[in-house]
């Protein structure tokens, strides 16, 4: 068995599909694990850019495609990416878990009423409907994929949305054509799996969103509505710990935010602005622009460590050859006492004071050299603190724009092109 797991330790948008789409040369299936179509993979070949919020990243691989239960599915969406992928002479050789839960434009509907009712302190949600559509799988009244062939019984749910002011009429419509887009590419993304491992294959799982997102582990209220560890694999492929295999963990050498909530690091508005705009950082998703900060280690050492990291892959690092100045939080000072432990800070982030450090430049350094002094220094300064090893930097959008160090993530069937 040599499967990989690929997380997010940020906010998300660390570049998770450029890395999952440069690793999948070297696996037999690519399965995204968690979230919804509120997240957005962009992978750039040529200057060609496709943007994947639900089919997995490793579409422009070829690869088998599975999307496991603990995917929120809105089939409305995934047929819209499957007719973009064949536009561009592509076939999704796709498996949807039929344990997964569905998005209809019910829960859309909810989630604007849920940021309405909360006003000022909105989250910031995408409109999706992904957290209602989880809320509503808890409560036992949504479908499962399965459940659309297999006589769902709808008027619980309808009695429940029409209670809250939302109009049902449109769902048994909603349902028929879901059973349309799904129907044949159900099955079971855990048996799928171990399959492949048994015929002496790999899979390459791929996780949206970040940690400090997670619904459990992040910076809760302000987070997604999905589990977003490494440890959540086994629970949404169904498939044993083992399963996980290596885990690399992507971080931005800066940080972003979109929405609301805490950001220790946020940077003034005029360098932020610079930096989004070198950066491109506007949501995949909703084009909303992201909330910049500076490289906290703080919080990614807390991410490392809950994700059981083997290796990281550090995103983005021509943006910043373009600042003479740079900072690193390398702790928090609260209550006039200095920490390393973000765990300790996690309920009253936005009043920590980043400790800041300037231990690296990049300004215009060479990226064609990944192995230049300036990126030398990043990478050991990195791992020095953060006591983990940097297998991989990317620079750039291109998919070619990435550097694997010796012993690194890639395959031993070959890098990719």
């Amino acid at each position: 068995m040599r499967n990989l797991t690929v997380v997010g330790l940020q906010w998300g948008d660390e570049g998770k599909g450029k890395l999952v789409d440069y690793l999948a040369e070297g696996f037999d299936a690519v399965a995204r694990f968690n979230g919804g179509s509120n997240t957005g993979h962009t992978v750039v070949i040529r200057g060609k850019k496709s943007t994947f919020h639900l089919i997995p990243s490793g579409a422009l691989r070829r690869k088998r495609l599975l999307v496991g239960a603990g995917v929120a599915v809105d089939p409305l969406i995934l047929a819209e990416e499957i007719e973009q992928l064949k536009v561009k002479g592509y076939r999704a050789d796709l498996l949807v878990d039929g344990r997964c839960t569905l998005v209809s434009p019910l829960e859309r509907e909810m989630d604007v009423l849920i940021e309405r009712i909360r006003g000022s302190r909105a989250l910031g949600t995408t409109g999706r409907g992904i957290g209602p559509a989880y809320a509503m799988r808890a409560f036992r009244l949504s479908p499962r994929a399965a459940d659309l062939f297999s006589g769902y019984d709808d008027r619980s749910a309808r009695r429940f949305y029409e209670s809250i002011g939302i109009e049902t009429r449109e769902l048994r419509e909603w349902l028929k054509e879901s059973a349309k887009i799904l129907g044949g590419k159900l099955g079971d993304v855990g048996v799928e799996v171990s399959r492949i491992n048994e015929s002496g294959g790999g899979v390459l799982f791929e996780g949206s969103q970040g940690a400090l997102l997670d619904v459990v582990h992040g910076t809760y209220p302000y987070v997604t509505s999905s589990q977003v560890l490494a440890g959540f694999v086994p629970a949404s492929i169904g498939v044993s710990s083992s399963a996980v295999g290596t885990v690399v963990g992507v971080a931005k050498c800066y940080t972003t935010r979109v929405g609301g909530g805490p950001m220790p690091t946020e940077m003034g508005p005029k360098v932020a602005e610079r930096v989004r705009e070198v950066g491109k950082e506007y949501g995949a998703t909703t084009g909303r622009p992201r909330r910049i900060g500076w490289l906290d280690l703080v919080s990614l050492k807390y991410a490392v460590r809950v994700n059981g990291c083997d290796s990281i892959a550090v995103s983005k690092v021509d943006v910043l050859t373009a600042f003479r100045d740079i900072k690193v939080c390398v702790a928090y000072r609260m209550d006039g006492s200095e920490t390393t432990d973000f765990q300790s800070c996690i309920a009253n982030l936005g009043s920590v004071e980043p400790v800041y450090e300037s231990p690296f430049s990049l300004y215009k350094a060479d990226l064609t050299r990944p192995a230049s002094p300036q990126v030398k220094r990043l990478v050991s300064y990195l791992e020095g603190y953060l006591k983990v090893r940097v297998s991989m930097v990317s620079w750039g959008e291109e998919r070619s724009r990435t550097h694997a160090f010796a012993g690194g993530p890639v395959p031993a069937t070959g890098r990719p092109n």
